[in-house]
C-alpha cells in the first residue's frame, strides 16, 4: 500500500454517501481505501482496517450525527491524529464537529456549494491536477433546457381564381360546388414527433444509459482483478480502460507484496540458511533481497557458534571453556557463560607473573581480551588467555607485596589459564589466575 492512500472512515449509516465519494475519488485517479470496497473475501475485517490506517498516510474523515456518535470512527481519529497523518474532515451533514477536528479546515459537502467543497478537499488532500480537473469536471452541472424546434409551416392558401369576364349566357349555369377543407392532421402529426423527439434529446441519458458508465461502477463496487479483466474484455476501447489496467497492476502489486512479505517472514520464523536461499529463489528481486546475504551470515555464525559451544558444554572442562573464548568466530555469544563455567570448574590461585617492563614473564599472552596485538613481552591484564612458560607454584592471596599462603599444588607447564585478575606493585606483575 502507498503511503500516498487515502483512508475513509466513517459510519456505515452513511454508506450511500461515502459509496458515491469513494466511486468518484477513484475514478479521478485517487488512491483511496475503504474497507467495504479493498477488503477481500475471507480476509480478517479487523486486521485489514487496522493494516490500512497504520499504512495509509492520509486520513478523511467523513463528519455526519452517526459518525461523530461512533466510538469505533472516533478511535480511528484519535489514532491519526496521534500518529501526525494528514487529517481531513468532510461534512455530509449539518452536526457538532468533535473539539480536537474544529481548528481544521473542512470540505463542506452538504449540498450548499458542493464544488467550493470539492476544491477545498482537493487543496486538502494535496491532490494533483490530473485528479482535480477530474472530479471538478465531473460535479453535476445543469443541463440546458433544448430550444424546442418550429413546427411545420401550414400550406399556403391557394390563390383565388380571376372571375371571368361577364358574358352574356343564354342558359343560366349552376351554383359551384365548394372545395372540401383541408384536414390538419398532418400538422399534428409532425409537431408530436417533433416533441418527442425533443423529450427523448433531454432525457437521453435516462432513457439510454451509458453501458460504459454502468459497468465501470460496478466494476469499482466489486473491485477485483477479475472484475476489472472482465470490463477490459468487454469494453475494449472503454473510457475507462487506462483505469482499470492501472487497477490491476495497483492490486497484482499488493497481492505480490503480501506474498513477499509473508515468505520473508516465514525465513525469519524458520532461521536456516536453507529458508533465506528459497526466499531468495521464489524472489529474486524481492522486497528484502538485499538482506538475504546479510541474514546467512548470521545464520552461519549463529550455527558455528552453536556447535563450538556444544563442545565446550560437553567437555564441561577449563580447557574446553578456555578453547571456546579463544576460537576467533564472528557472533560468540556464550562469552558470560564460558568464564562463569571456567571459574566453576577451574582452581583459582595467585603468583608472580614477571616485571611491568616485560623481562623474566612466566606466562605468554595468547589471546588478549580487547585484540591488542600481542608478543612474547606483552603484560597480561585481567580477561587474557595465557600460557605457562615453565610451573609456578600457586598462592591464596596478594598482600605486603608479594604472593602468600602456598596452596601446595602449581600450574603445569604449557597449560592455559585465564587471567581473573592482573595488579602491577611497583615494578612487580601479580596474576590471580583460573586453571
Amino acid at each position: 500500500m502507498s503511503k500516498e492512500t487515502i483512508f475513509i472512515s466513517y459510519s456505515r449509516d452513511d454508506t450511500d454517501f461515502v459509496m458515491k465519494l469513494a466511486t468518484k475519488l477513484r475514478n479521478a485517479g485517487a488512491d483511496i481505501w475503504l474497507d467495504q470496497l479493498d477488503i477481500a473475501v475471507g480476509e480478517n475485517w479487523d486486521m485489514a482496517v487496522q493494516n490500512a490506517l497504520k499504512e495509509s498516510e492520509n486520513f478523511l474523515i467523513v463528519l455526519s450525527k452517526s459518525s461523530v456518535a461512533s466510538n469505533n470512527v472516533m478511535d480511528e481519529v484519535g489514532y491519526a491524529l496521534s500518529e501526525n497523518k494528514k487529517v481531513v474532515p468532510v461534512l455530509m451533514e449539518e452536526c457538532e464537529i468533535p473539539f480536537r477536528l474544529q481548528r481544521r479546515q473542512f470540505a463542506d459537502l452538504t449540498g450548499t456549494d458542493d464544488v467550493k467543497g470539492m476544491k477545498t478537499l482537493i487543496s486538502a488532500l494535496g491532490l494533483d491536477s490530473s485528479v482535480a480537473k477530474k472530479l471538478i469536471d465531473d460535479d453535476p452541472k445543469p443541463e440546458p433546457k433544448p430550444e424546442p424546434k418550429p413546427g411545420p409551416k401550414p400550406d399556403p392558401k391557394p390563390d383565388p381564381k380571376p372571375k371571368p369576364d361577364p358574358k352574356p349566357d343564354p342558359k343560366p349555369k349552376p351554383d359551384p360546388i365548394p372545395p372540401k377543407p383541408k384536414s390538419k392532421l398532418p400538422i399534428y402529426i409532425v409537431a408530436g414527433i417533433a416533441a418527442i423527439a425533443a423529450i427523448v434529446f433531454a432525457f437521453k441519458d435516462k432513457i439510454f444509459p451509458n453501458q460504459d458508465q454502468i459497468a465501470w461502477d460496478t466494476t469499482n463496487i466489486g473491485n477485483n482483478i477479475q472484475i476489472y479483466e472482465k470490463y477490459l474484455t468487454d469494453f475494449p476501447e472503454g473510457e475507462f480502460v487506462t483505469a482499470a489496467k492501472d487497477s490491476i497492476a495497483k492490486k497484482k502489486k499488493r497481492i505480490e507484496d503480501k506474498l513477499d512479505n509473508d515468505d520473508w517472514q516465514v525465513a525469519l520464523d524458520t532461521g536456516t540458511e536453507v529458508g533465506f536461499e528459497l526466499y531468495r529463489n521464489n524472489h529474486p528481486a524481492g522486497i528484502h533481497i538485499d538482506k538475504v546475504d546479510g541474514k546467512i551470515v548470521e545464520v552461519k555464525n549463529r550455527d558455528a557458534d552453536d556447535a563450538a559451544w556444544n563442545i565446550a558444554t560437553s567437555a564441561n572442562s577449563v580447557r574446553s571453556y578456555i578453547d571456546y573464548v579463544m576460537k576467533d568466530m564472528a557472533g560468540k555469544s556464550k562469552m558470560n557463560d564460558a568464564i562463569t563455567n571456567l571459574k566453576k570448574e577451574g582452581k583459582e590461585g595467585w603468583l608472580y607473573s614477571g616485571t611491568s617492563s616485560g623481562s623474566g614473564l612466566i606466562f605468554t599472552v595468547v589471546k588478549a581480551v580487547d585484540g591488542r596485538e600481542i608478543d612474547s613481552r606483552t603484560i597480561p591484564k585481567t580477561g587474557d588467555i595465557v600460557k605457562a612458560k615453565e610451573s609456578r607454584r600457586t598462592y591464596n592471596s596478594l598482600s605486603g607485596g608479594q604472593a602468600v599462603g602456598s596452596q601446595g599444588r602449581s600450574v603445569p607447564r604449557n597449560s592455559l589459564a585465564y587471567v581473573n585478575n592482573a595488579t602491577v606493585l611497583g615494578n612487580a606483575v601479580f596474576l590471580q589466575i583460573v586453571y
